[in-house]
């Protein structure tokens, strides 16, 4: 503990210096004072003393100690509470033994316990009726706790290890630090079970085409049965066929070609008939719900240089029937007067001639503009002024950080997880910091420092809209998600172009919504109205009334975010809904109507085998230990070790003021009395 002034110290004889002085004074002004030598020295050292005592408290001195704060240990608590829990006979037992456990030690450990399944949730609410099994985002909330907070000693994860829904839990293997043991939940007994796992065809299909559609089955432990396969599209019967089932582990691939006759909405069914044995056979039926729909978009790419982005964007799109994507080569090919988007890769003078750029900045062709190390900045002005900023900066190797708050679109999760830990691309650094008022979708993150600099914006010119991306390397991220078997890169792809799409028209007044969502997702609806002008705007309220062919019936009101609107329905039950909303302007309220589909998710019954192998090697991983639901007791001996035990502390510093010490006020009390005291026993004044 030391005193700490706030003042210079010199300030300390001043003080010393008047106290000693009016001790003096006081004691020798009075000629009456029979008070011997000795006694008067002695009463005037304390007098002083005194006085600088409180003199002293005039400069507000503070005390600063160290005070130790004691942390118990904490341990994180997993627990999966989605419907395939239920397989297991042993699953109502589940809660209470795990509430048994965590009472037992509760005294000496601090437990934090989440349950989770499509939800994560901070409590011990067990009703294992989850949609789906995220064991991915439950780990990395736990796994980010544990990085951020010292006294945290292991993760409890509780599951029957079946991840149905997000990314896979191996990519989070490089972020264990903890130590993590792994409870297996379920039934890893393998039973006889016919399954369609998918049907693989296109959201949205152009009217009059011929369209694939395949499907996916699996059998387990059916080796020599058979049973019925059939397809209806809507109501009518495509396909009919008895499949012989020759292996345990039987799967087979499905492809029909059907017609695309009627525009909207209609549902592709595939029933595969129950056979003996079997107990689950939610998995023996899929629904898949299609649009079918007029128009066919032509896209074009401008590849003013060489680079292997190209080829990227060009199978990202390429792979959606209802885009005709167009290679254009600067000086052989001329950009065609029809196309509904024009993509801009690195623009030199090479590529476009000035009188080209002005043609291109009149017409109506919305256009996705990339800026890389082979761009003439100068040029790209034309289209985007701001981009004059980034003359003479330098190039850098960077991630991106998505804007959770973009106002156009959302990301999901899975998305916004895989673009921040997708592989570094070339990025601009400004040489001038310039602020970027415009909607910005991916920041620059260099290292673990997110910036304010764009990598993708948007910027509106002559009434259409502008995408702007800067930096290549962007095949990288293709590749990486192809390596995960996802379509995250091309699912992006398609957004941007859909959007560019949808500012095309002339509509003053739209809603941004899916034709097509799962019963186990969040449904986001954005909203966006334009003045006169063409300029987006969200000063007055928009309402929508939403109601479905199975009895559902709501009014809801659009909330304002950034310059337009968003509006979050939750989940909603499987059915068709049909809305009508109102942008409610003063002197000519707009009215927009369309529908969309919910299609039910049985995703959580698909796969009822328990997957233990994957908790044994998180617990591998980690330096943990796997367990079965009924060895609890090897878990309970870990809980009860030295390492789990072990408290953690920091010293803290802290400062108080020194006239709150009632120590130092009763020094200053003693003084006093003391000299009191003896004046009054010496028989002085």
């Amino acid at each position: 503990m030391k005193i700490i002034l706030p003042y210079s110290p010199w300030w300390l004889l001043l003080i010393a210096a008047i106290s000693v002085g009016l001790a003096m004074l006081l004691y020798f002004k009075n000629p009456y004072d029979i008070l011997s030598s000795v006694w008067k020295k002695i009463l005037i050292v304390t007098r002083s003393i005194a006085f600088f005592l409180l003199f002293f408290l005039l400069l507000s001195p503070f005390f600063e100690k160290n005070k130790k704060i004691i942390y118990p240990p904490e341990i994180i608590t997993l627990i999966d509470n989605s419907q395939s829990i239920k397989i297991d006979p042993l699953y109502t037992s589940v809660e209470s033994t795990i509430k048994e456990l965590l009472n037992k030690h509760s005294k000496n450990i601090l437990f934090d316990n989440y349950s989770f399944s499509d939800k994560i949730s901070n409590d011990l609410t067990l009703s294992f009726e989850g949609k789906a099994t995220n064991i991915f985002d439950a780990l990395q909330l736990a796994l980010r706790q544990a990085n951020e907070k010292e006294n945290i000693k292991a993760i409890l994860l509780f599951t029957d290890g079946i991840n149905t829904q997000n990314n896979d839990p191996h990519l989070l293997f490089s972020q264990m630090k903890v130590p993590i043991y792994t409870i297996g939940l379920g039934d890893t007994t393998i039973h006889t079970d016919l399954q369609v796992s998918k049907i693989q065809c296109n959201d949205k299909i152009p009217i009059g085409s011929t369209f694939p559609i395949e499907v996916v089955i699996n059998a387990k432990q059916a080796k020599g049965k058979s049973s019925k396969l059939q397809i209806f599209l809507d109501n009518e019967l495509i396909y009919n066929e008895i499949i012989n089932i020759n292996y345990d582990n039987f799967s087979k691939i499905i492809t029909i070609q059907s017609k695309a006759n009627n525009e909207g909405l209609h549902r592709i069914k595939v029933m595969w008939d129950r056979i003996d044995e079997e107990k689950n056979i939610i998995n023996n039926t899929a629904v898949k719900t299609i649009e079918i729909i007029k128009q066919k978009y032509k896209i074009g790419i401008l590849s003013c240089s060489t680079h292997p982005d190209i080829g990227a964007i060009n199978r990202a799109l390429s792979g959606i029937l209802l885009n005709e994507v167009q290679l254009i080569r600067p000086g052989k090919d001329q950009i065609p007067n029809d196309l509904d988007v024009l993509i801009i890769y690195q623009l030199n003078s090479n590529c476009l001639s000035k009188q080209n750029i002005e043609q291109l900045k009149t017409s109506p062709t919305p256009i996705w503009l990339f800026i890389g190390t082979q761009t003439q900045i100068p040029l790209s002005t034309s289209f985007v002024p701001w981009i004059g900023n980034l003359v003479n900066s330098s190039y850098i190797e960077s991630q991106v950080k998505v804007n959770e708050q973009f106002p156009y679109f959302q990301l999901s999760n899975d998305e916004i997880n895989f673009f921040e830990n997708a592989p570094p691309i070339i990025t601009l650094y400004p040489r001038n910091i310039v602020n970027n008022k415009f909607p910005i979708i991916f920041y620059q993150k260099i290292g673990n420092v997110t910036s304010n600099n764009p990598v993708m914006f948007f910027y509106q010119l002559n009434n259409k809209n502008i995408a702007v991306f800067i930096g290549e390397g962007i095949w990288r991220w293709r590749l990486d998600a192809l390596k995960n078997n996802s379509n995250v890169f091309d699912a992006w792809v398609t957004k941007i172009i859909n959007y560019l799409l949808s500012t095309s028209n002339k509509d003053r007044f739209r809603i941004i919504t899916e034709s097509i969502y799962q019963s186990t997702e969040t449904i986001n609806l954005q909203a966006e109205l334009l003045n006169q002008s063409g300029e987006l705007i969200n000063s007055p309220d928009i309402e929508i009334t939403i109601n479905s062919d199975k009895g559902f019936l709501g009014k809801f009101f659009f909330s304002r975010t950034g310059n337009s609107y968003t509006l979050s329905l939750g989940q909603l039950p499987p059915a068709t809904y049909t809305y009508s909303a109102t942008a409610l302007l003063k002197d000519n309220p707009l009215t927009t109507k369309g529908t969309f589909t919910v299609e039910q998710s049985d995703i959580e019954m698909q796969n009822l085998t328990a997957d233990h192998n994957l908790l044994k090697e998180i617990s591998r991983f980690s330096g943990g230990r796997f367990f079965t639901f009924t060895n609890l007791d090897s878990l309970d001996k870990i809980l009860l070790s030295e390492q789990i035990n072990q408290t953690y502390y920091t010293i803290e510093k802290t400062t108080i003021p020194l006239i709150q010490s009632w120590i130092y006020l009763i020094i200053i009390i003693a003084l006093l009395s003391f000299e009191w005291f003896i004046r009054k026993y010496m028989g002085g004044y």
